[in-house]
């Protein structure tokens, strides 16, 4: 309120409230014509309230897996927020092994929260030992490979991930070899480490190269020394593109590419700071779309869907970004890729009907796409 009125002059007030009204005019606010209050629009009534946990197995600026992860979790709370709700969001980082999970998870949902994310694979057997405990919390694990009621999986199409960056790293190499680095084999690691190599082969039969492929699990996904080793390694023995396959280990295969002078790929996050001359560019995920179709459904039905919510290049889960280091013809031919797996010109894979991944021929040739 404006302090002090009974001290101006009749004069002076007529010509405040005059440059009140203009300013109200053009900044879009309502006033009162006797007094300077401000008259704020009613917000929207209110849909309820959503508790949302998010469960991290490292740190939420990672510029990797967790990163992604917590990125897509604050994209999560504006939609809902923007829908009409309020939401909270608790966030916990370092909980890695199963005995750190399930008290923090079983903790979350004793006290109600709405929705309990874990970010990682590791965190799918405590949610769904949890589940028939709490069936009016839904639990998702970003990443991951199985499901329960209440219980279901985000993950990122590690196929079209991984073909696009082997792929480009089969174009960009110089010595006729590259490398993948993964923490474990499992779940998508495994389904994107198989997308790589068949990216290279795309581009062996394709443009006439024979580049081979240097793979490395390092059995962990919180280990940048280790992972600084494999990268090392794999640059010793000729590879002079490493990419990574995201996790903890990224910050030690970008590390190892600096100090071997060969040229890196991330995935997940972009991770160009930890290696801005060695960095070629990569892959990027957004999981926030899909984390609130799924809270959408549960919300309205008390229910998730049948299948796995998958981030994928058509929905804009997975952005391509590429570095200037990447000559401009060869950028061309990567963007086309890209294109072309998005709208499914190029299939990598089908999901059988048991859940096995069972790759097909890629088709077509390079030369018939457009």
């Amino acid at each position: 309120m404006t302090k002090g009125l009974k001290s101006i002059s009749k004069v002076a007030t007529v010509a405040i409230i005059i440059v009140i009204i203009v300013i109200a005019g053009v900044g879009g606010y309502y006033y009162y014509a006797s007094t300077s209050s401000k008259v704020t629009p009613t917000p929207p009534p209110s849909k309820g309230t959503i508790k949302i946990a998010l469960m991290l197995a490292g740190v939420s600026n990672d510029l990797s897996w967790n990163q992604a992860g917590y990125s897509s979790a604050q994209a999560l709370v504006h939609e809902l927020e923007a829908a009409g709700y309020n939401v909270t969001l608790s966030v916990s980082e370092g909980l890695y092994t199963s005995e750190e999970i399930q008290p923090a998870m079983q903790t979350y949902a004793s006290e109600g929260y709405t929705i309990v994310i874990g970010d990682g694979f590791q965190f799918t057997p405590v949610s769904i030992n949890l589940a028939s405990q709490f069936p009016n919390t839904a639990f998702l694990n970003i990443g991951g490979y199985q499901s329960a009621p209440g219980v279901q999986t985000v993950i990122e199409d590690a196929g079209q991930l991984g073909f696009i960056m082997g792929a480009t790293a089969a174009l960009l190499t110089h010595t006729g070899k590259v490398a993948i680095i993964g923490g474990e084999d499992v779940s998508e690691i495994t389904w994107m480490t198989m997308g790589f190599q068949l990216g290279v082969a795309y581009i062996n039969s394709n443009f006439n190269k024979n580049v081979s492929v240097i793979t490395t699990f390092i059995g962990n996904f919180d280990d940048p020394a280790g992972a600084l080793s494999a990268g090392t390694a794999a640059a010793s023995q000729g590879a002079d593109v490493l990419f990574c396959s995201g996790d903890g280990i990224t910050e030690g295969v970008a590390q190892a590419a600096a100090q071997s002078n060969v040229m890196f790929l991330y995935c997940e996050t972009n991770a160009t700071a930890f290696a801005p001359e060695n960095t070629y560019g990569g892959m990027t995920l957004t999981f926030g779309p899909l984390l609130d179709q799924a809270v959408n459904n549960w919300i309205v039905n008390k229910t998730l869907q049948a299948n796995p919510y998958y981030a994928t290049i058509a929905n804009g889960g997975i952005t391509l970004q590429l570095s200037s280091k990447v000559p401009a013809n060869v950028s061309t031919v990567i963007n086309t890729l890209y294109k072309n797996v998005g709208n499914n010109n190029i299939m990598i894979y089908y999901e059988a009907s048991n859940g096995t991944m069972i790759y097909s021929p890629v088709t077509p040739p390079y030369s018939s796409l457009s």
